[in-house]
Order: C-alpha cells, then structure tokens, then sequence
C-alpha cells in the first residue's frame, strides 16, 4: 500500500472514493465530500493499479508514480471544506484492491460511480460493483452519473427495511450539496398487507432537514416511484440482493427503476452485521411468505355461488373434455344418505350432466347405509374388499385412497355423508375451480360450523380441532397453508393426475398430509378453498376429537422429519392415555395405540397401472 499521509484515527468517518481519472474525480468527489462533511469526516480518494495475474505486483511501482503524479496536479482539495486524501494500492484485481483499501483505511462507506449510457438489455454493472453490492465490506453508495445538473427534488422512497437510515443520511447529504428539497415517499401495494408499525416508525422523517413533501400512495412501489420521477432529478433506493438469486447485485425494483429512469439513481447498501444479516433475512422471508399467503387468500379463494349456474360449469367441463366422479365416504349414515343421493341425482345427474359416476364407499356399516345407496341404483363397495391383497386398515383415508382404484374420472371428489342441511353446492362447488381455473389441482371446502348443545344450536363453534389442532400446527410449521381456512373439511376435489401421485393416510390424518404433499409438489397456487356457506352435521364428544389431534399432530411431525431428516417421533409416541370417567365418579388412563398408517401413492400399485393402462413403475 502507497499512501500520501497517515492512515485516519479509527473515530473518523471515512469516505473512499475509489476513482483515478480526472474527469470521474471531478464528478464524484463533490458528492463525496458532502457525504463525509455530514458526518464531520473525511475523504480517502483511491487509486487502483492492477497488475496481471501472471505478473508480480512489483511490476506496478511504474504506474503507480504515474498515478501520483496525476493526483498531485490535480486540482485544490482545500475548498471541499472536509480533510481529503490520496492512497494508491496495486491489486490483480479491481474488486480486491478497493477492499484491501476499504479494510486499511477503516472505511464506513464506499462511494462509486456507474455511467449513465447503458443499454437497457446490457447488463447493468459488472465487477467491481456486482461484487461490493453483493458482499460489501462497509456500507456502499453506487451513483448513476450525469454530467452535473442541477438538482431541484430528491425523492426518497422508504419502506423501513436496514438500508433506510443510510438512504436517508445520504439524501441529506446529496440534497445540501445540490440546495434541494426531499420528498418521502411511501408506498403500500393494496394486494399486499401494510405493517402499521413499520408506518409509524417512518413518521419522525417527516421533520428530517429538507424534507418538504410527505408522499403516501396505495399503489405497488414500482408504479408510485416512476410516477414520481419526473418531478424529481435524483432517487435514493436502498437495495438488497434478489431472493432466490445470491448471483444478482440488486433486487428487481430497483433493477427496473434503473432501466426506466432517466434521473439519477443512488443505490445505496447497508453492511449489516452477521445477526443483522439473519435477521433481516428470516424478516424479509417472512414478510415475502405473508404477502405470497395473503395474495393466494385473495386470488384462490371462491365462492360456491359463483358456480351455481350448472349449464355454465358443464360447459367449461365440456371445454376441458374431462370426466367427473364423486365417491361417498360412509360408516353407519343411513339418517342422510338418502336424502344426498337423491339431490346428487337429480341435480347434478338428471337436470345437468356435471357428475359422471356416483359410488359409495362404505367402511362396515351395521345400519342400512349400503341398501339405501343400492336402491338409488349407486355402485357400492366396501373399501375392505378393495385390493383386499394389501390389506385393510380403518379409517377414512383408508376409504379415499382406495376409492382411486374404483373410480374412472379424471376429476375426484369426495364429500361427507353426515351432513343434514346437504346442498348440490357442496359438490359442484368444489369442482368449479377446477373446470374454470386448469392451473389448479386441488380445491377445498369451507363453511361456517353450528355446534349443538343438546336441544340448543349455536351459530358457531364446531371445527374445534381445526381451531385448537390443525390451524395452528400448520401455522407454526407450514405458514404456507395459514390462509386454508378449514384444512380438515371434508368435502374436496382434486385431478386425478395429482391425487394418484401422493400417498394417504389411513386415518384421521388423511386431508392433513394431503395438504402437505399437494403443496410441496405442486406449489400453492395450485390449490384453491371454496365457501360453502353453512353445513350442519353430528358434532363429536371430546375424546373422539382428541384422539383426532393427536393423529393429525404425528402427521405434521412425520413430514417435518422428512423434511428435516430428523427423527422425532418415537414408537412411544404413537399411543395416548385417554381419560376416561368411571361411573362411581373417579378417573382412569386408558392407553391407546393412535396410529395413522401411510398408503404409497396409488400410482404405484401395479393393479391401478394396469387398469389405468400406465406403463409398469420402472425397478427401484
């Protein structure tokens, strides 16, 4: 290192300035002092001599008087009113010689410059700037140049992210070099929620120095800053890298403010500390992962009324050429089943064509569910019966994913058989997003839950181990799902070509680990929820409902170790003591194995692909 004075005490402010020929320090070094006069520090102007990498970096000692000597004619440095200096370093390589300097001189900021005559399919920067915006050393300032002008508005878009305190000591700085105003601006996407807090915190920039305009718009940050622009001469965006992409320097906003503005753009970058660093990254990640949830909570959820024109929705069924089965899970319903067989029937059957094939898969009732169905002229099965060669376990799920076998339509849904308020909605309901929407593969029900109380219904409180269980286990552990409303309703639809390719769980489990696999293969804009406005069915006493948490809890720990590939769940843990009340008024602890077993994907069962007529499953 070839330096003109001592290194500064570590209490200043260092501004580098990294810029060799004359013109470019003439330009920069202006804004640079008004950045260091801010913080009542100085200015290090930096010399980079690269050397080949097959050369000695002693080859350098030539150039390196030349650039001295260029910066000793250079002109007065006194009427910058702040402490400037001179330092010339020889590297192999650019990006290394300005942190090698930024490190010894005790940088708190990096100052570069960036031409303004860019094509916009070039790309923008290139090293050193990709580099030192992607791993900064100490905070960093990129300028896009301009020949000097006068600058009139500064324009300050804040979102209250790390970089905001930077951004704003710079658009002070630059703004009482230029004589100009500040406007703030603050802008909320109205697709996307906005943080009060984050709002209120922004609230003291209001009496920033120069800060004459308070701008608040309800529109995405891209459109309220290039509406902006034109009143403006200068723009101050904080940047981060891209998600996803650790290779991009910055985001994609401000990637596109650059490429559709004209004025000058300061980016400037925040070194935060490594806690920082992770800190705001889970912050972001979160914010991201909320904004994405509350989007699909607004775009994918639908109403079953939009579908109550059946000619419509069997005209988008036609559209598509797909075919429709509904399978009725029962076990003792004979109080209902007739009753929704018949509406199926004459609504979506007879009046419209919209279902292809009813068929009722019983799990061994004692009542007479299987002769209502059969007398309404409805194929029954029981699911015990069904690739008996597997054998059977009970349960629902056990039931559903064997009703893959028997069913032929390229469209499934499945719909509960206890409900006494039954509506043709609950089906074609579910199916409509799937006809109008063929991005989907899965939809949902949901509906508000009356809950009897002997004699007495109230309006709400059913879904209580929705409530208590699955809503908040799918929070903690799959945010992604927090906008399904009732993740364990059962009434849902879903493509063939989607169900066949996850497994099942036999049990309680089953519409939970559904969820979690269609999610994690297909993504959630994939899936869908659809109102279904009120069902009333038989409400379970508490230890049924327990047992049923319990199972749906294995099965979210499951798929997090598979996840994770961390073993959670002991054999211990697939049993519960169960509270029970003697008759003389006394308590016992019955132990009972809960145990949702897990079905392979029916695509993988050879008899489903021979009748499905797919190729045998490759070996291993």
């Amino acid at each position: 290192m070839i330096q003109t004075h001592e290194r500064p005490s570590s209490n200043d402010y260092v501004v580098l300035l990294p810029a060799r020929e004359a013109a470019k320090v003439q330009l920069m070094l202006p804004l640079a002092a008004a950045i260091a006069r801010q913080q009542n520090g100085q200015v290090v102007i930096l010399g980079v001599v690269v050397v080949p990498h097959d050369q000695p970096l002693s080859d350098g000692m030539l150039e390196t008087r030349q650039v001295r000597a260029d910066y000793d004619q250079a002109a007065d440095f006194s009427t910058f009113q702040v402490p400037i200096r001179t330092v010339i370093t020889v590297a192999h390589d650019l990006t290394d010689g300005i942190r090698t300097s930024a490190e010894e001189q005790g940088a708190n900021l990096i100052l570069l410059g960036w031409p303004a005559q860019q094509s916009s399919s070039e790309r923008l920067f290139g090293p050193p700037i990709d580099n030192l915006l992607r791993h900064p050393p100490c905070d960093v300032v990129v300028l896009r140049l301009h020949d000097e002008q006068t600058w009139r508005r500064v324009l300050l878009p804040v979102r209250g992210g790390p970089h905001t305190p930077l951004a704003c000591d710079i658009a002070m700085a630059l703004a009482e070099h230029h004589d100009a105003s500040i406007s703030v601006l603050y802008a909320t996407n109205p697709r996307m929620p906005d943080d009060a807090s984050v709002r209120a915190s922004l609230q003291s920039l209001r009496s920033m120095p120069r800060v004459t305009r308070w701008l608040e718009r309800s529109i995405p940050a891209e459109q309220a800053i290039l509406a902006e622009d034109p009143d403006h001469q200068a723009i101050v965006l904080g940047v981060t890298g891209r998600r996803g992409d650790p290779e991009a320097p910055i985001g994609p906003l401000a990637d596109r403010i650059l490429r559709q503005s004209d004025s000058t753009i300061v980016l400037v970058r925040h070194r935060m500390a490594q806690s920082e660093e992770l800190a705001q990254q889970i912050w972001q990640q979160n914010r991201d992962l909320s904004a994405t949830v509350d989007r699909w909570f607004a775009e994918n959820t639908f109403s079953s009324h939009e579908y109550d024109d059946l000619q419509r929705l069997f005209a988008h069924k036609q559209q598509q050429g797909v075919t429709i089965s509904l399978a009725l899970p029962t076990l003792n319903e004979e109080a209902t089943i007739g009753e929704i067989i018949g509406q199926l029937q004459e609504h979506l059957v007879a009046n419209v064509p919209l279902l292809d094939e009813i068929v009722l898969i019983d799990s061994g009732s004692h009542d007479r569910t299987r002769e209502i169905a059969a007398a309404h002229g409805v194929p029954v099965y029981l699911h015990q019966e069904i690739l008996s060669q597997y054998g059977a376990f009970a349960g629902k799920g056990e039931a559903l994913w064997k009703s893959l076998y028997v069913l032929q339509g390229d469209i499934i849904a499945w719909c509960d058989t206890d409900i006494k308020n039954f509506h043709p909605r609950f089906v074609y309901g579910i199916v409509g997003p799937l006809l109008r929407e063929r991005r989907l593969v899965y939809s949902k029900g949901f509906y508000r839950r009356p809950i009897q109380f002997g004699e007495r219904i109230a309006a709400t409180g059913g879904g209580r181990v929705t409530e208590l269980n699955a809503r908040p286990l799918l929070n903690l552990f799959y945010p992604e799902l927090s906008g399904m409303l009732q993740p364990l309703s059962g009434e849902y639809a879903g493509r063939r070509s989607a169900l066949e390719e996850v497994p099942f769980f036999t049990g309680y489990g089953v519409e939970t680990g559904m969820l979690i696999d269609l999610l994690e293969r297909h993504g959630l804009n994939a899936l869908a929820q659809v109102d279904l406005m009120e069902r009333i069915h038989r409400n379970q006493e508490l230890v049924p409902l327990s047992k049923m948490a319990f199972a749906i809890t294995q099965v979210v720990i499951q798929r997090m170790e598979q996840r994770q590939r961390v073993s959670l769940l002991e054999p211990v843990n697939q049993t519960m003591k169960l509270i029970t009340q003697r008759e003389d008024g006394g308590f016992s602890l019955e132990l009972r194995e809960i145990r949702d077993h897990e079905r392979p994907p029916m695509a993988r069962i050879p008899e489903y692909r021979r009748l499905r007529g797919l190729p045998p499953e490759p070996a291993g």
